[in-house]
């Protein structure tokens, strides 16, 4: 389905949801059961999966008691929707049925169990893979994947449930099991999906969640290609973050904080990783600062080769014919040589980090010295740990105050400040 077939959908359906909270339950009831007898009497696909969408919406935009009158028949409709085998009838009574339950909070608890036992169903089911018998419903599941929005229905119940997860044995262990297999997909939407799930684990239900190797998985998602699973990603590893920035590196494979970075640098706008590294340092900053001085210096002398320079060498090294044996030797020889004694011209290309990104290795260092400066009566040990670092502040500090960007000499000032200032105290 075309994305603006998909946009109009909602569209009408969001404005029949909003025009059924305007008008009163009256109204809703009437709706509700002229979309219900539209859906038995009319077996058009696109007018099924219309009423279906329009259903949903009608209870997420109610939602509270309102809603609450009408869950049951609701959810009896989109169930049965949902084992219909044409895709775009499932597709959008799944995707309404999502929606109803992310709504519907507790409300929907008692449905939760049945609903699950029934995805599960519709997951194993032929008529809801790309590999249907029928070849215009194998290519309408590949614009369309079942298994995407069976994912999203999962990620509803785990929200629905939210802390009580922890409690409900049977729905969690489902739930588990799904997601073990979502994550054996090689589909980038259902990837998405199964890390939201993931998320959703690790904060309702972390005792039940594998803590490194969820970790790992973030880590090595975190350099997908496809953007959609990236974000999913950082927003996975933000969560955890938010709990212990230290254990997530502790359990994390080598790298994890250079890749951080690397990934600022590729896009210093990226608001997720921003707040990362933020509460990284509220974390951290005062209790590692052995630590955190020599991070901020690395990352602001840090080299970079430019992207096109790197490509440029990659394909320099494709076209060498290493079957002849003395071109495979020199070219042995000059990539030990880049390697170990680069060469001028490597250093020519070598760049600094984007100054967006020092910038913010910058920020991280005044937030670090201010709140020193503002827990010295309450914490001494704080101040204990920053006198033997004055030296590299002072370095760093000089270093950024004669860059060619004013920000950063802003920056480098201000620090000179922030030291002047522990000198005083101290």
């Amino acid at each position: 389905m075309k994305h603006s077939d998909a946009a109009t959908r909602y569209l009408a359906a969001e404005g029949i949801g909003r025009l059924c909270k305007s008008s009163g339950n009256e109204f809703t009831s009437k709706e509700v059961n002229a979309l219900t007898e539209l859906i038995v009497s009319d077996r058009d696909p696109n007018t099924r999966a219309g009423c279906a969408t329009a259903l949903g919406c009608i209870h997420s935009v109610l939602g509270g008691m309102a809603a609450g009158f009408h869950l049951r028949n609701i959810t009896n409709i989109l169930s049965s929707l949902s084992s219909d085998p044409h895709p775009t009838v499932h597709f959008w009574a799944l995707d309404g049925l999502a929606r109803i339950a992310e709504s519907a909070g507790l409300t929907f608890s008692s449905s939760i169990a049945p609903t699950l036992g029934m995805l599960a169903q519709l997951y194993v089911m032929d008529s809801h893979t790309e590999e249907a018998a029928a070849l215009a419903a194998s290519n309408m599941e590949a614009d369309l994947p079942t298994p995407a929005v069976i994912a999203r229905c999962v990620n509803s119940m785990i929200n629905s449930l939210g802390p009580d997860l922890q409690d409900a044995t049977k729905p969690r262990n489902m739930i588990l099991t799904l997601n073990y297999q979502f994550q054996t997909e090689d589909n980038p939407l259902i990837t998405c999906e199964s890390l939201r799930c993931m998320e959703n684990l690790a904060m309702y239900a972390p005792g039940f969640v594998s803590f490194s190797p969820y970790v790992r998985q973030l880590q090595s998602r975190l350099s997908s290609e496809e953007p959609d699973v990236q974000t999913a990603a950082f927003e996975g590893l933000y969560t955890v973050m938010r709990k212990g920035a230290e254990e997530v590196l502790r359990n994390a494979e080598v790298g994890l904080e250079d890749q951080l970075w690397s990934h600022l640098n590729d896009d210093h706008e990226n608001v997720i990783l921003g707040r990362i590294i933020s509460d990284w340092v509220h974390q951290s900053g005062s209790s590692d600062i052995e630590n955190w001085i020599p991070r901020v210096q690395r990352v602001l002398t840090r080299v970079r080769i430019p992207r096109s320079e790197a490509l440029l060498r990659n394909s320099a090294t494709a076209e060498l014919d290493l079957q002849d044996e003395e071109v495979a030797g020199f070219a042995a020889s000059a990539s030990q040589t880049t390697k170990d004694e680069p060469s001028a011209v490597g250093d020519v290309n070598q760049e600094l980090l984007r100054w967006q990104v020092r910038q913010t290795a910058l920020n991280c260092l005044l937030e670090i010295l201010s709140a020193a400066l503002n827990n010295t009566s309450d914490n001494p040990s704080t101040m204990a740990k920053l006198q033997p670092r004055i030296a590299d502040i002072v370095r760093i500090a000089f270093s950024a105050s004669t860059a060619p960007v004013i920000e950063l000499r802003v920056s480098g000032v201000q620090i000179i400040e922030k030291v002047l200032q522990v000198g005083v105290d101290a």
